[in-house]
């Protein structure tokens, strides 16, 4: 990755942290990721962080 590459997805990463969402969008943000199902259920490679997780 060129040095432009990585400034240009450092920005990219900066405006997306900025972006307001709503709770629906975050939740399909982690599905998209694998991070958890559909069920809301946390994927295996995930499953330390549903202890520190608060659901409401």
């Amino acid at each position: 990755m060129s040095s432009k590459d990585f400034k240009n997805l450092e920005a990219l990463a900066k405006k997306e942290r900025s972006r307001k969402m709503t709770k629906e969008e975050a939740i399909q943000s982690l599905v998209d990721a694998g991070i958890i199902n559909k069920d809301k259920k946390f994927m295996p490679p995930y499953k330390n962080l549903e202890r520190i997780v608060i659901r409401k």
